[in-house]
């Protein structure tokens, strides 16, 4: 029994797990949290402040069309510039190791001495390592510079996944005015965005470890207070 669980446990820590849970996910549930909080926000605002659907609707479209630019122009940007950065150091460990090889040589020896390596065998780590010039500026990568061996997805499919799960997620909130009058509106978009938000929210856990009812209820929350903050807002507005 103890085996099998502990073979139940490796499995499930391969790296096919972690993977799965790679930026593809993350951009995705980034996308979808936002266009919901965004757009519940709006759309709960404008409701508050006036009477027409068509007003509520206008509103949470154009809140829809300009938070999915904005967020997909944002995520290419980022990660062209994570894809640049990480390029620009790793040139310029290369251009270290061939101007100093014998002070880059030597904080290998550092390094590997303060994990606990000495004598012979840690004579031939340091050969090993600064024999292949790309080996040598990855280790001093991750083990001078903290930086991991990366794999980056494409800047535009990035873009795309945070646009696009944005403007899913915007849609949700924006759907109940198109069929209902702004009162009963809002009765509807809170129920069914409130309770997207906590699908999304304990969905994220896919890529956490966290209890999946406490990332729900967090994901809920957030959007139930910045749509009662802009509810009032508005109500305050339509009384003046």
């Amino acid at each position: 029994m103890a085996i099998t669980i502990r073979r139940r446990e490796y499995d499930y820590h391969t790296e096919q797990v972690h993977a799965a849970g790679g930026s593809w996910v993350r951009d995705l549930m980034l996308g979808l949290n936002d266009g919901l909080v965004a757009s519940f926000a709006v759309t709960s605002g404008i409701a508050g402040a006036f009477s027409s659907s068509h007003v509520v609707v206008m509103a949470g479209m154009a809140e829809m069309l300009g938070g999915t630019v904005s967020m997909g122009l944002a995520a290419f940007i980022s990660a062209r510039s994570h894809i640049e950065f990480h390029e620009s150091e790793i040139e310029r460990e290369h251009d270290e190791i061939r101007k100093w090889p014998e002070r880059e040589r030597e904080e290998i020896r550092t390094i590997y001495r303060a994990k606990g390596f000495s004598g012979e065998l840690l004579d031939r780590i340091v050969a090993h390592i600064s024999s292949d010039e790309d080996r040598w500026a990855s280790v001093m990568m991750r083990e001078e510079l903290g930086f991991a061996s990366e794999s980056f997805d494409p800047p535009t499919k990035s873009a795309l996944t945070v646009g696009g799960s944005y403007l899913a997620g915007a849609a949700v909130p924006v759907v109940p005015y198109l069929f209902l009058a702004p009162a009963e509106g809002v009765i509807a978009s809170v129920i069914v965005t409130v309770v997207v938000l906590f699908a999304v929210g304990a969905a994220k856990t896919i890529i956490t470890t966290r209890s999946w009812w406490r990332s729900g209820l967090e994901s809920m929350l957030t959007g139930i207070v910045a749509a009662a903050v802009t509810y009032t807002a508005g109500r305050i507005f339509a009384a003046r």
